[in-house]
């Protein structure tokens, strides 16, 4: 009933020799110092440590270990943090904020929108504000039904390396206009092959 104190240690009388409680008798709390270590294994291969006013630091290359050695989270360095799991890891939050690139090995799924205010880049498309940019190649459009322009504007202008030189144009009908001076609007036919 009264407080045990000790002086240097209070040790079974073997290792592995007595257990601190029962299934029972349980303790309360637990009561360490700043800087604490608890010491895991014959060896002490791996130990917890208290850093003050931040948190506890598992040893090495450990990993805390949830259902199976399968599913597990470690460092193995003091640089990649691994969170590994057989099947899923489900994060559930209003916000999941990812501050670093995304390095995605499988085939990405969303549910949602996906918002990209910086461009897409697929292959060698970019996908950025009003413009749709191909480094190299040609760009095929290929779609199952029918292929709808609408333009709010009622032009549908043809470029070629910034430089307009024709225009689809509606006003009180359909008019084909080229934009060069002095250029022809010419229609050919394949007259036997």
């Amino acid at each position: 009933s009264a407080t045990i104190t000790a002086e240097t240690a209070f040790v079974p009388d073997a290792s592995d020799g007595a257990a601190l409680g029962t299934s029972s008798l349980e303790f309360s709390d637990l009561f360490l110092a700043d800087g604490a270590v608890i010491s895991l294994g014959d060896d002490d291969d791996v130990t917890l440590t208290h850093v003050a006013d931040t948190g506890i630091l598992l040893n090495g290359n450990n990993v805390i270990q949830f259902n199976d050695a399968s599913q597990n989270i470690g460092a193995t360095s003091n640089a990649i943090l691994d969170i590994n799991a057989t099947d899923e890891i489900e994060l559930n939050a209003t916000l999941v904020d990812v501050n670093a690139n995304l390095d995605v090995s499988g085939t990405t799924v969303s549910a949602g929108v996906v918002t990209a205010n910086a461009g897409v880049v697929v292959d060698n498309i970019t996908i950025d504000g009003q413009e749709i940019d191909v480094s190299s190649g040609d760009l095929t459009i290929d779609v199952a039904s029918d292929i709808v322009l609408d333009a709010d504007g009622g032009k549908i202008k043809l470029s070629d390396a910034g430089t307009q030189w024709g225009e689809l144009y509606n006003n009180s009908g359909f008019h084909l206009i080229a934009k060069v001076s002095d250029q022809d609007v010419v229609v050919k036919g394949n007259d036997g092959g």
